[in-house]
C-alpha cells in the first residue's frame, strides 16, 4: 500500500513538474496559433494595405520588449529570488517599482512613437501609403505600447512566483477576446479606425484582469507604483534593456526596415513568413521559460545539485524538439501558405520561409544557456551579447534587402542568431569540469 501512495506521489510530483513547461509554451503558442488561423480573414477584410499597417502597428508596439526586456527580467529575478529568502514585503516592493518603472519609461517611449508618426511619419516610412492612416497607426501605437509595459510587469510577477498556469491562462484567454472581438468588428465596419479601437479596449480589460489576478494570488496590499528601492531594480533591468534593445533591431526594426525600403506588401509577406517561422524558436523558449525562476529560487536557498542535469535535459531536447519543427517547416511550409493564404501570396511568402526558419533554429539553440544566465545573475553578458548581434543583424540587413529585395531580408536575423551562439562560452566551464556542489557558479 506504501509503495501505491509513493508512486502516485512521484507521479502527481511529475506531472507538476511537466505542467509549467507546458502551460509556458500553450500561452507563448497560442496567439501566434490564433493569428495563423485568423490571418486569411484579416488580410481579406482589410486588404493587403491596411493589413500592412497593422503589422507595422504590431511592428511598433514591440519597439516596448526594449523596455519590457528589462523591467520584466528584474521582476521576475526579484519576486523568485524573494520568495527564495521567503520575504513578502521584498515581492510586492519590487512589483510596485517595476511597475512605476514601466509607468514612467513607457509613458516616454509612447511619447516618441507619437511624435515620431505624427510629425515625421512620411518621412521615415515613405511607401507606407496614406499619411492619415500613417498617423493614426503611430497613435494607436504609442497607447498600445504603454498599456504593454504594465502589463508585462503583472505576468512577470507571476511568472517569477512560478505560477505559469495562471499566467498563461491569463494571457491565452485575454488574447482570443482580443482576436475574437477584432475579427466580429471587421464583419460590421472592415477598416483600421473600428480594428484599432477594439485592441485598445480590449487592451486595457486584459491590463485590468491581471492586476486583479497578481494582487490576489501574491496577497499584494497595494499595487500602486513607488520608486522605493528603484536602485537595485534599475542595476538588474539596465543591462535588460540593453538587451531588449538588441531584441528589438533583431524583431521589430527588421520589419520597419522591410516597410522602408521595400513597402507594405513586402512587409506583408515578409511577417507572415516571420510568423510562421519563429515558431521555431518560440516553443522551446516558452517551455524552457521555467528555468530562469527556479535557478534564480535555487541560488537564493543554495539548493544547486540540479543545475547541470537540468541544463543537460533542457539542451538535448530542445535540440530534438526545434530541429523537428524547422525541417517540418521547411518541408511542409510552402505548401502550407499556399492553402493558407492563396497561391500569389503563398508563393511569394514561400521564397523566404526556408531562410527564416534556418535562422530561427540556430537562434533556437541558445535558449538554455539563455535562461541559465539569467538566473545566474549574468545578464550584463547576456545584454551586451544580443544588443551587438542586433546592430550587426541590422546592418546586415539593410546591405542585402538594399542589393537583393525581399529575398535578402532573412540574412540579418541569421547574422544575429549566430552571433548570439556567445551565450554558450560562460557556460563552457560548468559543463566541462564536474561543479561543487552547494557552490555558487
Amino acid at each position: 500500500m506504501r509503495l501505491v501512495v509513493d508512486r502516485k506521489d512521484e507521479g502527481i510530483a511529475l506531472l507538476r513538474k511537466l505542467s509549467s513547461p507546458a502551460w509556458a509554451v500553450l500561452e507563448y503558442a497560442w496567439y501566434p496559433l490564433l493569428l495563423f488561423v485568423t490571418t486569411p480573414w484579416f488580410l481579406h477584410s482589410l486588404g493587403v494595405e491596411q493589413y500592412g499597417h497593422w503589422m507595422l502597428l504590431s511592428a511598433t508596439v514591440g519597439l516596448g520588449g526594449m523596455l519590457s526586456a528589462g523591467t520584466g527580467a528584474a521582476t521576475i529575478k526579484a519576486v523568485s529570488a524573494g520568495i527564495g529568502r521567503a520575504t513578502k514585503s521584498e515581492v510586492e516592493r519590487s512589483i510596485r517599482t517595476s511597475l512605476a518603472i514601466a509607468m514612467v519609461g513607457g509613458g516616454a517611449l509612447a511619447l516618441l512613437v507619437f511624435i515620431a508618426f505624427w510629425f515625421a511619419g512620411s518621412t521615415l516610412l515613405p511607401r507606407m501609403g496614406d499619411p492619415a492612416l500613417l498617423r493614426l497607426t503611430g497613435v494607436v501605437a504609442a497607447l498600445l505600447l504603454w498599456i504593454e509595459q504594465l502589463d508585462n510587469v503583472l505576468s512577470s510577477a507571476m511568472k517569477g512566483a512560478e505560477r505559469f498556469g495562471l499566467a498563461a491562462r491569463a494571457e491565452m484567454a485575454s488574447k482570443t477576446f482580443q482576436i475574437l472581438a477584432a475579427a466580429i468588428i471587421l464583419l460590421w465596419r472592415p477598416d483600421l479606425p473600428a480594428l484599432y479601437s477594439t485592441l485598445l479596449a480590449t487592451a486595457a480589460i486584459r491590463l485590468l484582469c491581471k492586476a486583479y489576478l497578481a494582487w490576489k494570488m501574491l496577497e499584494l496590499s497595494s499595487l500602486r507604483p513607488s520608486l522605493t528601492g528603484i536602485g537595485a531594480t534599475l542595476h538588474f533591468a539596465k543591462w535588460g534593456w540593453l538587451q531588449g534593445a538588441g531584441g528589438l533591431l533583431f524583431g521589430v526594426a527588421d520589419r520597419m526596415l522591410v516597410g522602408a525600403i521595400l513597402g507594405a506588401t513586402s512587409l506583408t509577406y515578409y511577417s507572415i513568413a516571420s510568423q510562421l517561422a519563429m515558431q521555431v524558436h518560440a516553443i522551446s523558449a516558452a517551455g524552457l521559460s521555467v528555468i530562469f525562476p527556479r535557478i534564480s529560487r535555487e541560488l537564493e536557498s543554495r539548493d544547486l545539485a540540479s543545475f547541470r542535469k537540468v541544463a543537460k535535459l533542457g539542451m538535448a531536447g530542445n535540440f530534438v524538439l526545434s530541429g523537428a519543427l524547422a525541417a517540418a517547416l521547411i518541408l511542409l511550409g510552402p505548401d502550407l501558405l499556399r492553402l493558407w493564404i492563396g497561391p500569389e501570396a503563398g508563393q511569394a511568402t514561400a521564397r523566404i520561409l526556408p531562410w527564416l526558419v534556418a535562422a530561427y533554429w540556430v537562434l533556437a539553440l541558445n535558449v538554455v544557456p539563455y535562461y541559465m544566465l539569467l538566473g545566474l545573475g549574468r545578464i550584463r553578458f547576456v545584454g551586451i551579447t544580443v544588443f551587438i548581434s542586433g546592430v550587426a543583424g541590422l546592418a546586415t540587413m539593410y546591405l542585402t534587402t538594399s542589393h537583393f529585395g525581399l529575398v535578402g531580408a532573412p540574412a540579418g536575423r541569421g547574422m544575429y542568431a549566430l552571433l548570439t551562439l556567445a551565450m554558450f562560452f560562460p557556460l563552457a566551464g560548468y559543463f566541462i569540469a564536474p561543479a561543487q556542489r552547494g557552490s555558487r557558479p
